[in-house]
């Protein structure tokens, strides 16, 4: 009995330090479970502070993106309305050029016509002078060489017919006519000498009678007027064909 007794007070005795050594085990694992809670615990915080910057973050650079992207957007279209309206401009600058082009190549002509004529002035004055001599009275007025000669040196007493120095006279204005062949000659005077003087020049000097104008004036004077100019109605005609085509 005695034994029996021993026996279960010894297996209660190992029995409870087995107990004890497990409770402490366990208490020790619940110790370390709980550290590792914690420190789950803290990891978690902490991702969830960065996952909410990560979100704070992805947030603004999706803001900033989209600014941005509105910004390019926005540039682009001023870009291209700026290149469309470069591009207008330098065909409108173009456009300006190629009139002031076109101004400038008409200008140019008048300007070559207008020296041609004076030149032809030049050289009618020249043929003048060398055909009536250095006290002839000539004059250039507005472009036309002005020859003036007294009627009674170029008519006869009845002053519709023409004398023998006026022959003379009138073979000399023949062949300054004869040198330029471009111009005309307008004669004025208020006598009835106008066809004498006409004919004269068409049948005997052989001027042709469309480069001749009679102009008859009622200023009383004694003097007829022979003025050899351009042949104004061609060269206005060719100054407008040359503007005309530059249209």
């Amino acid at each position: 009995m005695k034994k029996i007794t021993l026996s279960i007070l010894l297996l209660l005795c190992v029995t409870t330090a087995a107990f004890a050594q497990k409770k402490s085990d366990l208490i020790l694992q619940i110790d370390n479970l709980k550290d590792s809670i914690t420190k789950t615990n803290i990891a978690l915080a902490e991702a969830k502070k960065i996952a909410k910057v990560s979100v704070a973050e992805s947030d603004l650079y999706k803001s900033q993106a989209t600014e941005l992207q509105e910004a390019n957007k926005s540039l682009l279209n001023n870009l291209k309305n700026f290149t469309q309206v470069s591009s207008q401009n330098s065909k409108n600058m173009e456009k300006t050029l190629e009139a002031l082009k076109s101004k400038e190549t008409q200008l140019s002509i008048l300007e070559t016509s207008f020296s041609k004529n004076d030149s032809t002035a030049i050289v009618v004055l020249t043929n003048a002078k060398q055909s009536l001599g250095e006290n002839a009275k000539i004059s250039v007025v507005n472009g036309e060489v002005v020859i003036t000669e007294s009627a009674q040196n170029v008519l006869d007493a009845s002053k519709t017919k023409i004398s023998a120095t006026g022959e003379a006279f009138l073979e000399n204005i023949s062949k300054i006519m004869l040198l330029n062949t471009d111009s005309k000659l307008t004669i004025s005077s208020n006598s009835g000498s106008l066809s004498a003087l006409h004919n004269t020049l068409v049948t005997k000097y052989d001027i042709v009678a469309e480069r001749i104008t009679l102009e008859s004036t009622t200023q009383e004077t004694s003097n007829l007027l022979f003025k050899i100019h351009t042949d104004y109605p061609n060269f206005y005609l060719r100054v407008r064909e040359h503007m005309k085509n530059l249209k």
